[in-house]
């Protein structure tokens, strides 16, 4: 086992005397070459629990063991066997994803530095044209594949990637997906940590959402999405706005991004769904829409939703 965290719990000060409980009682495991998923919602907690495992941060309660010791007694080493993409952006200023990623190997790996591994990354992630461009010339989108790049040029045991994704276009995100999953071939294993939960979904192998501090459930995204019900989703794109009371019956629960209503329906219920999306076609209400099986962003929506009931 690359990870133990057994019942972690981290209080920082409220406002007016009170406390916040930012980790409530976590327990995880990360296996060897495991990509685990750490889903939630800004301010739920994700971050925290990644300063504890790197020894930033001593946790009030609960133990974590990288690699077979403790991090609280020993948070270098604890540094030294991982490596880290923050969420934020890394200030490159006049260095070149180039210099910026060479320099971060030799300071990780010494001699044993490897450049055509880092000839390798560039070219799997289509970086070609910016690796000799300055830092501050460059979009959001490249200083984040940079980031990535500098993070598992010389990776540890535990790659750890806050958001990777961030400003990164959809062509070389795919691509950033391939190069992670290859991480785990020789063992290193992979926390991800991010909000986008229909990325994270085909991505890991384990998932595990946070809601306000506490774990709502964990284990495969199959196991996942089988834990809560056995519904459909359908997905409309709304020409018009459109009101809870329009909607049938049959609906479980909705949700809206935008112009985009996403709802649960039972499975015999679908006929009757995709009739209903026709007529509401034909009317110019809907542009289309489409049905499909429940994916894990219907379960991270229905267990936030329920407000206090998941304990």
């Amino acid at each position: 086992m690359i990870l133990d965290v057994n019942g972690m719990t981290k209080v920082f000060p409220g406002p007016d005397k009170t406390k916040i409980k930012a980790n409530d009682r976590l327990t995880f495991h990360i296996k060897e070459g495991e990509i685990f998923g750490l889903l939630g919602h800004n301010g739920a907690g994700k971050t925290t629990i990644v300063n504890q495992i790197i020894g930033l941060l001593t946790p009030d309660e609960g133990e974590v063991t990288l690699l077979g010791k403790s991090v609280q007694e020993s948070p270098t080493r604890a540094r030294s066997l991982c490596s880290v993409q923050p969420q934020s952006q890394v200030p490159l200023g006049f260095l070149t994803p180039a210099q910026a990623v060479t320099l971060m190997g030799k300071m990780r790996a010494g001699k044993r530095f490897d450049p055509k591994r880092m000839e390798m990354l560039f070219e799997s992630l289509d970086m070609g044209e910016w690796i000799n461009k300055e830092g501050q010339k460059l979009s959001g989108g490249v200083r984040r594949l940079t980031a990535f790049c500098m993070g598992v040029i010389s990776p540890g045991k535990l790659v750890i990637l806050d958001e990777p994704t961030n400003d990164v276009d959809p062509v070389r995100r795919r691509y950033l997906w391939q190069v992670i999953r290859e991480l785990t071939n020789d063992g290193t294993s992979v926390i991800l940590v991010t909000h986008n939960v229909v990325e994270a979904e085909k991505a890991v192998d384990r998932i595990a959402i946070l809601d306000k501090g506490k774990f709502l459930v964990q284990g495969t995204p199959s196991e996942i999405k089988s834990s809560i019900s056995n519904l459909m989703r359908m997905e409309i794109t709304l020409n018009r706005e459109f009101t809870d009371s329009e909607l049938p019956n049959w609906v479980h629960l909705s949700h809206r991004k935008g112009s985009q209503l996403l709802f649960s329906i039972h499975p015999n219920s679908a006929p009757l769904a995709i009739n209903w999306a026709g007529e509401q076609v034909d009317k110019g209400l809907v542009a289309d829409y489409s049905l499909s099986p429940t994916t894990i962003e219907d379960v991270y929506i229905e267990l936030t939703s329920r407000k206090g009931q998941v304990q």
